[in-house]
């Protein structure tokens, strides 16, 4: 590891203290519920996890927007650089994890990680990245370094969604900005872009009777199976990228009405899955599917002669995402990893969407990089790295005063 940092901040970041800010992160529950980001635990996470935190480093321009994304903004402002630095409340359900809120640490070894692990639900995706971005704010201001750009802290009650309401209710709702954007990663590696995606809800309507007579009725079931043949036939996948492969559709959801025996169905409620390749628009795919779905309309259940009938909803959707090799964004995280490390980064295609798909979308570049560890995601084994928490606090603080100071 280099000293292209002044010593009161690499000297303040430790694994030590990492570790203690994950224990203390991963012991507030923050889950995902059917309310989602209405859930209470979020707000009280945030106002008792993260905004004290704040608070105690001396930042006092802290707000909430009208969903309850906490906002901190600092920095003197003065050279027309900005710099956000994007945190997650929710996190998945305990479920079947123990100790999911416990904070407990074991030997990286075990699971093929360097140093200590610190366990708990969230930890391997939205509360070590977090432990990271706080620990590198605090180290700058300790090390009294004036901020000379503007950086913006955010917390955002979303995570597990799959939609960007609450980034979407910062950005455009209270007008925040800023150049370049970073949100939490994994094992230090760099992503460059993503699929994006979109869920639409479709309900094919039939007619109910005894199974025995189903020329009395109208197969709901027999219309769903025609809708996705229809869709598979129509929907055009041809396209393709060269890392991020694919367009895709799958169904995800399918579920019939009434739950009675011998009973034909009047009702098929499905979710189609549409994962988009970058230049595809959410727009534009639910409109396609949507024309697709309408001609069930005009088709019999070849059972009774009776025409189906459908309802289409536009589910939550995420942009899909890709930065240039040589943005700005790409480019810090690299030669931060340079000088901190000693190498760059591996650099990668995630099949998984997040906000860094809208962020791009309207012209904020931003990156996924951090000391997250999806492959621990959504398991009993909730995990991450001290010792990539602690280098990638190093590399935050070396990021913010690169580009807000263009030198450390």
């Amino acid at each position: 590891m280099t000293s292209v940092l002044p010593e009161a901040i690499t000297d303040f970041i430790t694994e030590e203290r990492c570790k203690e800010t994950m224990i203390a992160l991963a012991r507030v529950p923050s889950p995902q519920t059917e309310l989602l980001e209405d859930e209470p635990q979020l707000k009280v996470f945030i106002a008792t996890a993260v905004e004290p935190r704040l608070r105690a480093m001396g930042i006092d321009n802290i707000r909430r927007d009208a969903m309850g994304n906490l906002i901190a903004e600092l920095g003197e402002n003065v050279t027309g650089r900005s710099l956000m630095l994007i945190t997650n409340a929710m996190n998945q359900p305990q479920s079947t994890m123990v100790n999911a809120y416990a904070g407990d640490v074991d030997d990286g070894a075990k699971y093929d990680l360097p140093g200590e692990v610190v366990l708990g639900k969230g930890v391997s995706e939205q509360k070590a990245s977090m432990a990271a971005m706080l620990t590198a704010v605090e180290a700058v201001l300790k090390s009294g370094i004036p901020i000379k750009g503007r950086l913006v802290v955010l917390c955002c009650l979303s995570g597990e969604t799959g939609k960007h309401d609450a980034i979407r209710s910062v950005v455009e709702g209270e007008g925040v900005r800023t150049d370049i954007a970073v949100i939490g990663g994994q094992s230090l590696i760099l992503s460059m872009g993503n699929r994006g995606r979109i869920d639409t809800f479709i309900t094919v309507h039939g007619n109910p009777s005894h199974s025995s007579k189903p020329h009395e009725g109208c197969d709901a079931v027999t219309g769903a199976m025609e809708l996705i043949r229809l869709l598979r036939e129509n929907v055009d996948l041809s396209r393709e990228h060269p890392d991020l492969g694919k367009a895709t559709m799958a169904i995800t959801h399918l579920r019939s009405f009434p739950d009675s025996t011998h009973t034909i169905q009047d009702r098929v409620d499905l979710t189609v899955d549409r994962r988009l390749l970058p230049g595809e628009d959410p727009d534009e795919a639910f409109a396609v599917i949507e024309g697709i779905a309408r001609r069930l309309e005009g088709m019999a259940d070849p059972a009774s002669g009776r025409n189906w009938k459908v309802e289409v909803r536009k589910g939550p959707f995420m942009y899909p995402s890709l930065v240039p090799p040589e943005g700005p964004a790409v480019r810090l995280i690299t030669e931060s990893c340079k000088e901190i490390l000693g190498h760059e980064p591996e650099r990668y295609y995630s099949p998984s969407a997040f906000d860094q798909g809208y962020l791009n979308h309207v012209g904020i570049e931003c990156v996924n990089f951090g000391p997250g560890e999806y492959r621990f995601a959504h398991t009993d084994l909730d995990m991450a790295s001290v010792t990539r928490t602690r280098d990638a606090a190093l590399i935050h603080a070396r990021v913010i005063l690169r580009y807000l100071n263009d030198a450390p």
